[in-house]
């Protein structure tokens, strides 16, 4: 009887031990749920402060986190807190301990060079974007980012290699070409064109081909691109000369606009010729614009307006462009869709272009009379661009399409031009 007395004490023993120990692991797994609970909840309230502006605050909720331990979302809120009000020996201090528990941490070694940039370090944002590029070298953001300082030193040359040695490796891609436009023009300012335009039509209303070439001159300024342009034409046996203006005067960082003046004292062409449009680059490589030209002729003026809506996808920019001329007879629209293949460089692609109706950008066909605005017109281009030597450019096209010449009198047609650039 003692006996089964002390084993029924062993045995409750036993069983108090095991529900103490089961009772502390359901407090430990509770507690460290509930912690874990209340850091994210912290976290997602100092990320708020800090977005907010109460950024001291946002630093307080962060102290007390990593006093629990590491947590790199943390340091790095707190370091880019630091960097936001120009405390940037504290930014430092918190973003390389991230490095050393996180060693190629991307996020920390972005935050570290917009530190060192925004400290008038450059040359320390530099060598960040580097070590970055050597974790990822086909990173766009650090590519951009670096490409950026330099451009800001006014190391043209320099930001102009980054992009180019980019696209070498990773094609065509809508932001870095875009950029590569924009920063080429600094390091090239001065670029000379000469293009020369066949047409072929198959009427016999017109058996003699039609000839044009386009001689222009365009400098990059401090207030955007302007280019000078003296267009020659002949057909139906007589010539014509005519002389442009184009502007594109940068308004911000995501808005510029185009500029157009043209006048002629041959009637080939309009007598003068206005052009308007705003261009703005929206997220996600989006471009879209609205604008007007206006046409002067000897007899009446034409009002007509444009749009355009336009996407890089990849390698690939694609455009829809519309005209729409009112009329007192009826309302005339035509449009055209591009879209162009970039390959390692801004100015090396293929194109295709469906046109439908008459456009009054077209320098192929310049329009000499307000009817010829409602001519019906359809025509497929293909088109390549080339750049040898990083300052010479050669481009051609083909059209092949059908269109009105006048009233009642249609025509197939061919073309070919053919241009050359020298950028310096």
């Amino acid at each position: 009887m003692k006996c089964q007395n002390i084993k029924r004490e062993k045995t409750n023993k036993m069983q108090n031990k095991t529900n103490i120990r089961t009772f502390a692991v359901l407090a430990v797994l509770l507690l460290t749920g509930f912690s874990n609970s209340l850091s994210a909840q912290t976290f997602d309230q100092a990320r708020d402060y800090a977005f907010n502006g109460e950024r001291e605050k946002a630093r307080e909720i962060c102290r007390k986190i990593l006093s629990q331990g590491f947590n790199s979302d943390v340091a790095l809120l707190m370091g880019r807190t630091y960097a936001w009000d120009g405390m940037y020996d504290s930014a430092r201090v918190v973003l390389q301990n991230v490095l050393v528990h996180r060693p190629g941490n991307m996020e920390a070694y972005d935050a570290l060079s917009d530190v060192e940039f925004w400290a008038d370090n450059n040359e320390k944002a530099i060598e960040y974007c580097d070590e970055a590029l050597k974790i990822e070298p086909e990173s766009q953001s650090f590519t951009l980012k670096k490409a950026r300082i330099l451009y800001s030193e006014e190391k043209y040359d320099n930001a102009v290699s980054v992009l180019e040695d980019f696209l070498q490796n990773n094609s065509g891609n809508g932001e870095i070409i875009k950029k590569l436009d924009e920063y080429r023009l600094e390091s090239l300012k001065n670029k000379i064109r000469l293009v020369y335009t066949y047409d072929h039509f198959n009427s016999e209303f017109n058996r003699d081909p039609w000839h044009m070439v386009a001689l222009s001159y365009g400098r990059k300024t401090k207030l955007g691109t302007v280019i000078a342009r003296v267009n020659y034409i002949n057909r139906f046996n007589d010539n014509g000369m005519q002389i442009e203006m184009d502007a594109y005067p940068k308004i911000s960082e995501n808005n510029y606009a185009y500029l157009n003046y043209g006048y002629s004292a041959n009637t080939l062409f309009p007598k003068n010729r206005f052009g308007f449009e705003w261009y703005h680059n929206f997220p996600k490589a989006w471009e879209g614009s609205l604008g007007m030209r206006y046409l002067d002729f000897s007899s009446s003026g034409v009002d007509i307006y444009t749009a355009t809506i336009g996407k890089y996808v990849g390698n690939y920019w694609i455009s829809l462009r519309s005209y729409v001329t009112p009329d007192s007879s009826g309302t005339s629209v035509s449009g055209a869709l591009s879209m162009r293949r970039y390959f390692s460089d801004s100015e090396d692609y293929i194109g295709l272009k469906l046109s439908y109706g008459v456009s009054p950008d077209d320098n192929r066909k310049p329009i000499d009379s307000e009817k010829n605005l409602t001519l019906k017109t359809r025509s497929v281009r293909v088109e390549y661009n080339h750049i040898f030597k990083k300052i010479w450019i050669v481009s051609a096209g083909f059209n092949l399409g059908n269109e009105q010449l006048q009233p009642g009198d249609y025509s197939g047609y061919y073309s070919f031009d053919i241009g050359f650039s020298r950028l310096f």
